[in-house]
Order: C-alpha cells, then structure tokens, then sequence
C-alpha cells in the first residue's frame, strides 16, 4: 500500500500560505523541502479537506502501477487522520510549454511522443481525458516528457472527477473511452498549428497536414462520428 505522511495544522497552513506553487478550484500544489517532490494538498479557504475516495485510490492504485511517463505518487498525507493530499515526484528540468511556441522539431517530436505515451496508458487501462499542454511537463533539453494531474485519470472503474469542455463535448454523444485519447490529443494537434475542430478549412490545413488528416478532423465536429484517429500522423514532416 502507498504510505502515509502525518503533518500538523500548522505544517499544512505553513505549506498552502508560504509554499505554494500554484492552485485550482480544489487543491493547492506545494513546494516540498526537497527539489525532487512537491504536495497536492486539498483545502477552502486555507481551511483543509478530505481528498475525495475517489482520487485516493487512484492514486494508491498508480503508486503500485509504477507508471513511466507520468509523475509518481510518493506517499498520502494525513491531518487528523483524513488524507488532505498527497506528495508526488518533481523534475527540476520539466516545464509546462505552449506547443504553438515550439519550433517545427520540438513541435513534432512532442506531439508524437505524448500519442506514444498515451498509447501506452491505453495499454494499462488508463483513460487520461485531459490531454492539454498544461497538463504535460517537458523537458526540451533531454525530450523527457511527463503527464501531471493523474488523480484525474479513468482506472480500474473509477471515472475522471472533473471534466474539461473537450470531454464534455465527447461524453454528451458517447462513452469516456480509450478514443478520448485521439480525440483530445486531435485538439491538442490542431491547436498547436493555430487551428481548431470548428474552424480548420480544408485548404488551410493543407498548409501543415497531408489530405487524409481533413477526414478525421471533419469526423470530430460530431464527436459521435469520430473515426478514431490520430491526426499527427498526417503531419506534413
């Protein structure tokens, strides 16, 4: 089982007012005493909450999953006995980057090695539906690429918690399935070239993408019609 970490109220106001790196709607990430892991610690108001059941044993289950190319849960932490967060791995060298802002290379490698990778999750029954580039970590100098936020992930029967517009769209017409993956990584691809599902005209995306890629990005605007497919393999090189 994942171990558990115990801290006092005060290490947790001290780590969400002094320490914090950032923050959403629900959770705080943090800065730990080393530079090789950092917290997600879930709190309103500086006030902190449980962790929802649901993302505690996803997060159990990805600790003993071992998962490459993702961040690595460590270990829960606990405040009175309720799990408030849990601490993961950090890389100095990854960065969240703007795919529109890589040069052609950079821009092709990362798209490829993100469908690699999310080939691979489909490998291991996991459904990670929020594919966007700032949920990706990258590092451009070795081309080490990671996903972050896996306690948002599909696994083992657990659904996603919070669902972006993407794959609200997708679920509004057919299950959360493994072809989330094509489709939201279409929409990462075709953002990355300044176009998107609602206006990508045939002859503008001709200038980057072989005929075929149209065929598929027309199937998306009902996502029920999807065909499935990735469209980075019609990327013209």
């Amino acid at each position: 089982m994942i171990p558990n970490k115990r801290i006092t109220e005060d290490q947790f106001f001290n780590l969400i007012a002094y320490q914090k790196l950032t923050s959403g709607g629900e959770a705080t990430i943090c800065e730990s005493d080393t530079p090789f892991s950092m917290y997600k610690l879930f709190s309103s108001d500086y006030t902190p909450i449980a962790m929802p059941e649901s993302k505690v044993q996803k997060i159990s289950a990805l600790y003993d999953m071992k998962v490459k190319n993702s961040v690595q849960p460590i270990c829960t932490v606990s405040l009175n006995d309720i799990i408030v967060g849990y601490e993961m791995s950090s890389d100095v060298g990854l960065s969240k980057t703007e795919t529109y802002f890589l040069d052609p290379q950079e821009k092709l490698y990362f798209l490829n090695k993100t469908k690699e990778i999310l080939e691979y999750f489909t490998s291991l029954g996991i459904i990670y539906g929020d594919v966007e580039p700032r949920n990706i970590l990258f590092n451009r100098e070795n081309g080490d690429i990671q996903f972050c936020d896996m306690d948002n992930i599909a696994l083992n029967g657990i659904p996603m918690d919070i669902l972006p517009n993407g794959v609200l769209e997708y679920s509004a017409s057919r299950p959360i399935d493994q072809n989330i993956h094509p489709y939201m990584h279409n929409i990462m691809t075709l953002r990355a070239y300044g176009y998107d599902t609602y206006w990508a005209p045939r002859k503008d995306l001709r200038k980057n993408f072989k005929r075929k890629a149209y065929t598929t990005v027309k199937s998306m605007k009902e996502p029920r019609d999807f065909n499935n497919e990735y469209i980075v393999q019609y990327i013209k090189k």
